[in-house]
């Protein structure tokens, strides 16, 4: 029993033993596990540290170069790699050969003017870009830039400089360019000789030039935006002259020749008539021009030349006066002006008809007072000549003809006649006028009124084409005036 008990005993404690030996296994292999567990947990934690260390150092050395980051171009040029100073030297030579190409050759015959990049102030942005480029990839965090240099490595990054000028610059040089080539034409001259056999002299015509400094500027302007740099040919526009030989040809040919009668004149009468009708000659009248008699002729004066001749005198006698006669001078030029139907913008009849016109075609002047006015009403110059030829005074005028041998007549009517009133007989008591007892003397002459038209008519190749009236004139009738003594036994 009791070794029975014993052997349950050491049954009992073999199997505790076991048991305990049991636990000590599990224990030290949960043990080992946590100790291969923690191990392992531990190498791979250190192992994620050395490759995270690795992963920084590796963005470090991607994107802390002192270089350009791979793919970055500025125009043409690949800066990849290139330190700052390498790419420097390079956009810096780049630039320059880009603006050494701007050239502009300005050819007009054997002329050249140049403008270069220098004239208009041209430079390129290289160095803005040149450092745009380089900031590329250097702003953010590590990781931000290690991203954006692989991004471009992968896709690229250009940058683009662009060319800045002032073209206002060489504006003044090309309108100073345009001035010398550019020159204005020279009209023909036409010169009257009226004293001459050859009466007129006619210079040649010569065409001006003209070039458009706004429109070379402008050329320039769209071949600096092109790039098309180079010679351009200057070619001025020729400018016609106003007035050519041929036109000024046609102003010779004399389209009236109107004279009057010195016939019975005095010496100074004739004197005066011609010396007036001398002031005239050789005048020009150009188109929309007034010529003035009085202006002309200037005051009849002894100074003046003119010598004491008949004169109508306000009270309507005849007596001697300088200038006298120079009435005819102005009713002579109005004649002609008629006939080659130029504007009258004044004229005055005289207080009777005279002798040398029929009624209503003559005109009188007065110095200071009544004058002769014709104004050009053509659009070419006329010219006048006077001369005179035994007793006869001319005037003519030359300038374009009528069309179709056009030329005009000028008549006058008598509309009617108003006759004469009695003389006023006047005693002269102090024997002014009349010297012996019974005489008379006629100091104003009787004459009759007159209510006259004249007209023009103007024909074409010998056919009438028009009439129209010049003037009504209305000469008053005068009262004679008769001084006279009476016989010495009627006193």
């Amino acid at each position: 029993m009791e070794e029975a008990n014993l052997n349950a005993m050491e049954v009992a404690k073999a199997g505790s033993k076991k048991g305990n030996l049991r636990r000590r296994s599990v224990i030290i292999l949960v043990l080992s596990l946590s100790i291969v567990v923690v191990a392992f947990f531990i190498g791979y934690g250190v192992k994620k540290i050395e490759d995270y260390r690795k992963w920084i150092q590796h963005m470090k050395d991607v994107v802390e170069v002192p270089t350009f980051y791979h793919g970055i171009w500025v125009d043409d040029v690949n800066l990849g790699g290139m330190t700052f100073e390498e790419a420097s030297a390079i956009l810096w030579q780049k630039a320059n050969e880009k603006l050494e190409k701007i050239r502009f050759d300005l050819v007009y015959g054997d002329k050249r003017w140049t403008f270069t990049y220098r004239d208009i102030n041209a430079h390129t942005d290289w160095d803005i870009k040149i450092v745009e480029a380089y900031e590329a990839g250097r702003k953010g965090t590590l990781e931000e830039r290690y991203n954006r240099v692989k991004e471009i490595e992968a896709s690229g990054l250009k940058f683009q400089t662009s060319l800045y000028y002032n073209l206002d610059k060489i504006k003044g040089d090309i309108e100073a360019i345009a001035k010398e080539i550019s020159y204005d034409p020279v009209d023909a001259e036409i010169r009257f000789y009226p004293d001459r056999e050859n009466k007129f002299e006619i210079t040649e015509e010569k065409a001006g030039l003209f070039l458009d400094a706004e429109e070379v500027f402008n050329t320039i302007k769209q071949r600096m935006e092109k790039g098309e740099y180079g010679e351009i040919v200057l070619i001025p526009t020729e400018v016609a002259p106003k007035v050519t030989k041929a036109e000024l040809q046609k102003l010779t040919y004399r389209i009236v020749q109107f004279s009057t009668s010195l016939e019975g004149s005095s010496a100074d009468r004739k004197h005066n008539v011609r010396l007036a009708l001398s002031k005239l000659n050789g005048y020009r009248l150009n188109p929309g021009e007034v010529l003035s008699f009085n202006k002309i002729v200037g005051p009849r004066t002894a100074k003046g030349g003119f010598m004491p001749a008949p004169v109508i005198m306000p009270d309507k006698s005849m007596q001697d006066d300088y200038g006298g006669g120079v009435c005819q001078a102005s009713s002579t030029l109005y004649n002609a002006a008629l006939r080659a139907n130029l504007e009258i913008v004044e004229r005055h009849h005289h207080s009777f008809p005279v002798a040398y016109l029929p009624a209503g075609l003559d005109a009188t002047v007065s110095y200071g007072g009544a004058d002769l006015k014709i104004k050009n009403n053509r659009e070419t110059p006329v010219f006048i000549r006077t001369f005179s030829s035994g007793d006869n005074v001319y005037v003519e005028i030359y300038g374009e003809p009528f069309p179709n041998n056009g030329y005009i007549e000028c008549t006058s009517v008598v509309k009617e006649v108003i006759p004469a009133p009695q003389p006023k007989q006047i005693l002269d008591k102090e024997g002014k006028y009349v010297k012996q007892p019974g005489g008379q003397y006629e100091y104003v002459k009787s004459r009759n009124g007159y209510k006259v038209t004249t007209y023009q008519t103007y024909y074409e190749n010998g056919k009438k084409v028009w009439t129209k009236v010049i003037a009504n004139d209305y000469y008053r009738p005068i009262q004679g005036i008769i001084y006279y003594r009476p016989k010495a036994e009627e006193q």
